[in-house]
């Protein structure tokens, strides 16, 4: 194949007429994507094998001091579960939160051994990972590590995942067969699905796209998000890709599961919408997980406080518990604890996606920066 034209400096626009070899394209990244799922497989990292003192309290123990604790929580999660969480935490315990909503890495960063954060609830990976990264988090507890399935926490034991959100294929079944839906995400791009699929630069499409420049590189991930954004419309949000994809103005879209599940709830139950979720046949970044993390901040001057309450936000008998709870709370989201399974969405299971190390995510300003490039950033 030549090389991919080169990428537009400013925005396109999602119309933008750009010539792709969408059958070359497909069927080189078809095997370009199924490769990297073979080659991902093999850095699977399993976060209950890192390093890091175990505790001798169970989950969810109080200390003798429990009343008087307040810990400081910045996150960029959604308010509705950790609202959900620190309350349950706190009826069970008596230990207090004070919640800094829309926290940001950059925040933590500027902050420095100042920061008042004890601990630190993402939504996606990338930026507890990069706190990791950037040597700002003190190591998670051996046994909290052990409570949640492999590979979806950091691989070097600085943060542990406490609920995951996949990515999935919303579709339309009065605008397209189930049968006729892409194999893998690589054949989205081929004719037949021209201008009939929508996407969003959400944060888990710049996760996704760092999983591809990790797996196969800058140059194959150019190819495909470029044929991406000729073939489909960019919706801007995922609630708007659901949504348009719901109303069949799109017969199918790119977003994460969760999105579907809550608009269910609103209406009543899955049965009363038009719309489908479509999870890709094989392992596939089509179905990538992505983990929401959590790290008890190096500064913390409630470091063993942190750590306790990490170990009862990843217990099936706690925080687990919450987010395999209502829509109300948990907002569809995936519990990552072993034998834990969501009352809503079902087993984390059943999702086929590769197998990857969550800490490459710490990177994603690589994948930002080629997003822009493109023009495939978020406005």
């Amino acid at each position: 194949m030549q090389n991919p034209p080169a990428a537009p400096h400013e925005s396109a626009g999602p119309d933008h007429p750009e010539s792709v070899p969408h059958g070359r394209v497909r069927r080189r990244l078809s095997r370009m994507l199924l490769g990297a799922v073979a080659v991902s497989a093999l850095v699977l990292t399993a976060g209950c094998g890192s390093s890091g003192s175990s505790s001798e309290s169970e989950p969810g123990d109080a200390s003798s001091s429990a009343d008087s604790t307040t810990l400081t929580v910045y996150t960029d999660q959604h308010a509705e579960l950790i609202e959900g969480l620190t309350k349950a935490y706190t009826d069970e315990t008596g230990v207090k939160f004070n919640i800094q909503q829309d926290a940001t890495v950059g925040q933590i960063q500027a902050e420095g051994d100042a920061s008042k954060a004890d601990v630190f609830l993402s939504e996606d990976p990338g930026s507890v990972a990069l706190l990791g990264k950037e040597g700002l988090l003190a190591p998670v507890e051996a046994a909290t590590l052990a409570q949640v399935r492999p590979g979806l926490s950091s691989g070097k034991g600085l943060w542990v995942a406490y609920a995951a959100r996949t990515r999935v294929l919303f579709y339309n079944p009065t605008k397209i067969k189930e049968s006729a839906l892409p194999k893998t995400l690589a054949d989205i791009t081929e004719p037949q699905y021209k201008g009939k699929f929508a996407w969003a630069p959400s944060g888990a499409f710049v996760a996704t796209t760092q999983y591809l420049i990790s797996t196969i590189g800058v140059e194959k991930t150019t190819e495909f998000l470029e044929a991406l954004k000729a073939n489909g419309v960019n919706e801007q949000k995922n609630g708007n890709v659901r949504d348009t994809v719901e109303a069949g103005k799109h017969a199918m879209g790119l977003s994460n599961h969760y999105y579907w599940w809550i608009l269910a709830g609103q209406k009543g139950g899955p049965e009363n919408l038009t719309s489908k979720i479509y999870h890709f046949p094989t392992k596939d970044p089509g179905n990538l997980i992505l983990s929401s993390g959590a790290g008890v901040l190096k500064s913390s001057a409630h470091a063993e406080d942190g750590q306790k309450f990490l170990a009862w936000l990843t217990s099936k008998d706690g925080g687990q518990k919450v987010i395999a709870g209502p829509i109300d709370v948990s907002g569809a989201q995936y519990p990552v604890a072993k034998d834990v399974s969501s009352s809503v969405v079902g087993d984390l299971s059943e999702v086929k996606s590769p197998a990857f190390d969550m800490d490459e995510l710490a990177n994603s300003q690589q994948a930002e920066d080629l997003l822009k490039k493109l023009g495939m950033s978020r406005g």
